[in-house]
Parts: C-alpha cells; sequence; structure tokens
C-alpha cells in the first residue's frame, strides 16, 4: 500500500484548494466588476439626466438646434463620452460620436426595446476584448409617454488592468499557498495514515495465514480501538482455525476408514471432499477435488438427480449396476443454518457380493422349502390313516406304502436335483430326458390329488397320448406346482381340470380352475420370482412355484403360458415334445 493513501489525499486537498480559490476569485472579480460598473452607472445618471432637461428643452422649442447640440457636445467633450440620443421610433436624434459598430448598435437596439417597453434605466457593461464600455441608457418621459431614449457611453479601459492585477495576485497566491497547503496536509496525513497502514498489514497478514503480527494497541482514538479488537479477533481466528485444522484431519481419517465411497459437493455440483475408498473403486486419480461431478463421466449418469436432491432438499436411495457390480448409492443434501442447500453428502457401498449371497440364499431357503413340502405333506397324510389304523385292507395299505416309498424316493431325487442346480445356476442347468409314459404320469399325479380336498372337484379328461421326450420327475414337479397353485386359489365347491391336447410335435398339457383369477397388472408379472398376486399375502407360498415351473420348462426347452379372468378363473398350459429337441 507503501504512501498511496497519503499521496491520493495530499493531491485530493491541493484539488480542491486550487478549484475553491479559482471559484472565489472568479466570483470575487464578477462580483467587483459588478459594483465598478453600478458605480459608473450611478456616475453616468446625474449627466443623462441632464442631457434628459436639454432635450425636453430642444423639443419643447425653448432651445434652437444649435444650441441644443452645443450643449450636449460640451458635455462630451468635458467628461470623453459619447451620447445617443434615440427617438420613441428608433431613429437617431442626436450622435456626439463616431457610428457605433454592428455589435454596439445591436445591443443599444436591446437596451431601446427594454426601455421603451419596461420604462426604466439601463446599466450594461460590453466585455470588448481591448475596449470594454459601460453603457446607461434612461427614458426621455413627457406628459407620461416616452419619447425618447438617452444613452451614454463610456470606455472602461481600467477594467483589463485592474482584472489582470487580480487574477496575477490570484495565481501568485496559489504557487505560494498550495505548496504550504501540501507538505502540511502530507505531514498531517503521514501521522493518521501511518496506524492505518500498520493495522492494515495486521489485517493482510491473517488473511496470508500468520496470526503472529500484533497491531499497536498504545493509540487512542478510534485507531486504537481498532488495533485492540484486531488483535482479539487474530487470537480468536488461530485458535478457531487451529481447531478446524484438527476437525478437519480428523474428518479426513474418519472418511478413510469408512467402507464406503463418499463424495461431498457444494451447489454448484463441484467436489469438495472425497475418500480414499471412492478413488480406489472408480480407479480415480486424487485431482478431482473441485472437480464438477458431471465431468467425471463414470459417475455422472447415475447423478441424474444430483440437482433436483440439493434444491428440493431431500435424500434418495438407488442401485447402479455398472462392470458387473452392483453399487447402492445414498444421495442426502446438506444444508446451512438458514435452512438453505449448499450441497450434497453421496455415498457409494459396491453390495455386489451382499446381493449375491442374499439371492442365493434366498433361492436355497424358498426352493427347498416350498419343493419339499408339497411331498412331505402327502406322506404325512398316507402315514396318519396307517397309524390310526384306518385302513385295513391289505391292497390300501400295499398302495399306501407304495405311494409312500415313491415320495420318499422323489423326495431324494429332488433334493439331489436342487443341490445340482443350485451349483449349475451360473453356468445353466442341465436335466436329462429320457421317453416318458404322460398319461400314466397324469394318471398318477391325478390319483395323488383325488382325494386332497373333497370340497373340491377335480377332473381329469386327458385324451390317449403318445409317450413323450422329458423328464418324469420335473413335469411331475410342474403339475404338482399348478395343483397346489389351483388349489390355493379356489374357493369351495370349485373345479380344477387337467386335459391334454395333440399337436404335431408336443403335447399340451392344461391345468384349468374356476378360482379367483389373476387381475390384468398382475399377469405380465405372474411367473416372477418371488411374485405373488395376492398383495395381502394371506395365501401360503413363497412366490417361487411358478417360476420354478417356468424355469424347468426352459431348460427342457418346452413353453408355458397362462390364460386368467379376475374372478373367474386360470389356466396354465405348457408343452412336452414328442421327440428330442
Amino acid at each position: 500500500m507503501k504512501n498511496t493513501i497519503t499521496r491520493r489525499l495530499t493531491i485530493l486537498i491541493s484539488l480542491a484548494l486550487m478549484i475553491s480559490s479559482v471559484l472565489v476569485a472568479f466570483l470575487g472579480a464578477v462580483m467587483s466588476e459588478s459594483i465598478k460598473v453600478d458605480n459608473m452607472g450611478k456616475q453616468l445618471i446625474p449627466a443623462l439626466s441632464l442631457v434628459e432637461q436639454n432635450t425636453l428643452n430642444y423639443i419643447d422649442g425653448n432651445i434652437d438646434r444649435n444650441t441644443y447640440e452645443n450643449i450636449i457636445m460640451n458635455s462630451v467633450e468635458e467628461n470623453n463620452r459619447q451620447y445617443i440620443i434615440f427617438n420613441s421610433d428608433g431613429t437617431i436624434l442626436i450622435n456626439t460620436g463616431e457610428k457605433t459598430d454592428n455589435t454596439t448598435e445591436e445591443k443599444i437596439n436591446d437596451s431601446i426595446s427594454e426601455i421603451l417597453k419596461n420604462k426604466k434605466t439601463v446599466v450594461k457593461l460590453y466585455d470588448y476584448p481591448n475596449n470594454p464600455l459601460v453603457l446607461v441608457g434612461i427614458p426621455i418621459v413627457k406628459e407620461n409617454q416616452i419619447i425618447c431614449a438617452a444613452f451614454a457611453l463610456e470606455c472602461a479601459a481600467d477594467f483589463l488592468p485592474d482584472r489582470m492585477r487580480f487574477m496575477k495576485a490570484v495565481i501568485i497566491s496559489l504557487f505560494i499557498v498550495i505548496p504550504f497547503i501540501s507538505v502540511l496536509s502530507y505531514m498531517v496525513l503521514q501521522r493518521i495514515v501511518k496506524p492505518v497502514k500498520n493495522v492494515v498489514e495486521v489485517a493482510l497478514s491473517m488473511t496470508e495465514g500468520d496470526f503472529s503480527i500484533r497491531a499497536d494497541e498504545t493509540l487512542k482514538g478510534e485507531i486504537g480501538f481498532l488495533g485492540r479488537t484486531l488483535n482479539k479477533m487474530s487470537v480468536d481466528l488461530y485458535r478457531n482455525v487451529s481447531q478446524l485444522f484438527i476437525e478437519r484431519n480428523r474428518l479426513q481419517k474418519v472418511l478413510d476408514s469408512l467402507e464406503e465411497g463418499m463424495i461431498a459437493v457444494d451447489e454448484n455440483k463441484n467436489i469438495t471432499h472425497f475418500n480414499k475408498v471412492f478413488l480406489d473403486m472408480f480407479n480415480l486419480k486424487e485431482d478431482i477435488k473441485e472437480t464438477c461431478v458431471d465431468d467425471i463421466e463414470i459417475i455422472s449418469e447415475d447423478l441424474t438427480e444430483l440437482t433436483q436432491v440439493i434444491e428440493g432438499k431431500y435424500s434418495i436411495v438407488k442401485n447402479s449396476t455398472a462392470n458387473g457390480r452392483i453399487i447402492r448409492i445414498i444421495i442426502a443434501s446438506i444444508e446451512d443454518e438458514k435452512s438453505s442447500a449448499v450441497g450434497a453428502v453421496i455415498l457409494f457401498r459396491d453390495i455386489t457380493e451382499l446381493e449375491k449371497l442374499e439371492s442365493m440364499r434366498k433361492n436355497y431357503v424358498a426352493n427347498v422349502s416350498h419343493e419339499l413340502r408339497s411331498p412331505l405333506t402327502s406322506i404325512r397324510g398316507l402315514i396318519e390313516p396307517l397309524m390310526d389304523s384306518i385302513v385295513t385292507d391289505e391292497k390300501d395299505i400295499k398302495r399306501y406304502y407304495n405311494i409312500i416309498y415313491q415320495e420318499s424316493l422323489r423326495l431324494s431325487r429332488l433334493v439331489d436335483d436342487i443341490m445340482e442346480l443350485s451349483r449349475l445356476q451360473n453356468d445353466g442347468a442341465v436335466i436329462d430326458k429320457s421317453r416318458v409314459d404322460l398319461k400314466a404320469l397324469l394318471e398318477m399325479v391325478y390319483e395323488r390329488y383325488r382325494l386332497h380336498d373333497e370340497e373340491i372337484s377335480l377332473v381329469y379328461s386327458a385324451s390317449p397320448v403318445p409317450k413323450v421326450y422329458t423328464n418324469y420327475d420335473r413335469i411331475e414337479q410342474v403339475m404338482v406346482i399348478l395343483l397346489d397353485n389351483a388349489y390355493k386359489f379356489i374357493k369351495k365347491g370349485g373345479t380344477i381340470e387337467i386335459s391334454t391336447k395333440i399337436a404335431e410335435k408336443y403335447v399340451a398339457v392344461s391345468v384349468e380352475d374356476t378360482g379367483e383369477g389373476i387381475s390384468p397388472d398382475d399377469l405380465p408379472y405372474i411367473f416372477d420370482r418371488f411374485y405373488k398376486s395376492d398383495k395381502s399375502r394371506s395365501k401360503k407360498g413363497t412366490g417361487l412355484g411358478l417360476s420354478i415351473a417356468k424355469e424347468i420348462l426352459n431348460i427342457m426347452g418346452e413353453s408355458i403360458t397362462v390364460e386368467s379372468t379376475a374372478g373367474k378363473g386360470s389356466k396354465f398350459e405348457f408343452t412336452v415334445h414328442t421327440e428330442e429337441i
């Protein structure tokens, strides 16, 4: 800063003094000349009064023309003046001097008009460069009528010397006073500005992070108070900055210890904070601070809602899939003490392994639970009559034992298949197929479910069908799933029908019921895993049955469709090819 303020103030004071002196000189010159003109006018008016009296005598015929002119000319010789008398029509009655120039004549004509109009005396200065003139004009009145106008012109030759002397005095005084005032102002301002400079230097040091410099507190007045206040603020700032530095390091340690990647952005979406996990997660360099997230291509598409979150001051959670990973993204807005949005915090959590483990766990538990429940229920239903000695016929007992044996074998095969499917799920499951007597299979399933619920009618209307190329246990499993599903959603007194239809290369097997049906909104998702059209979850089941059936049929190259009307029932139909495909 040096002496910039002092120099500027000194120059400003000097300029103000110079301008004010020039204005005073100008006003003084104008006022002095005005006073001098008024004095000259007062001196000329008595002479014009005498001219007025002689003019009236001449007009009244009291004196002749020669006498009148001699009187006027004698007055001119005594006072070195020029008199001009005009008639009321503007013609010259008498002019004691030479013919006036056009400029002077125009000015006199203006004065004549002023006198004739206002009936008053006129005193004016015509400031010609080399010959200033003072003009005084009076009206000559007779019987309350202006009959003439008398003018006296006198040279004001001493105006120019007086004016020059005045201006010279002003200039000399300026050359004397301004240096003195400038030096005095500079010295005074130096004493005033020096402590201010000290305070400014302390403030600048504080802005650069140096809080060791102190302002002079011994000064009196406002500057001393300012210095003491600045010193106190310096101590407080040093304490606060130190605390902030500690908190920043502590925050960075906390951020780096997180398992999630984290970034914080301001209201313009520029990154203000980040941790090492975030850099490693997306293979980024460490120079991303103050970078706009829109410029980081790998995450920009997943943060399209960031602006809305910041402006709306809310939080969102979303999942993103990239490069085979599932990233859970949590975006939360940040507000200041006035509840204004100032940015957002974004967490990135890699939940790929977690999702895989959870999916495997759900699939395993759901599949095992669902697939084991039905055969175990059948076995229990057959064992209880045997234990209670309800079945006494030897043939029935043998048939029951045979069914129980078959169910236990199916359970064993199902467990083996589930384990195998679990192992092969990522690479694609393989189901062995062979020639199967479809009619016998359907009859066996029908026999098993015939007494499942006496209040529901199960009808088997299968026509003779050829043998098919499929997997016996898997088709049986599909039938069990479809029948269990039908019994689950049918009311007492309803009907379930098993039927077949022969096509060119396959047999279509259908299970149709008169149950609750499926709404049009649920129909597209009925084969999705865990999907249940019964949103209340009042019906038992995991929601895996139909998806398992469809997956089994897809693996074997078959298809399954559904037709349904809400409130009237559903019809599931799947294909079983007669030859290898």
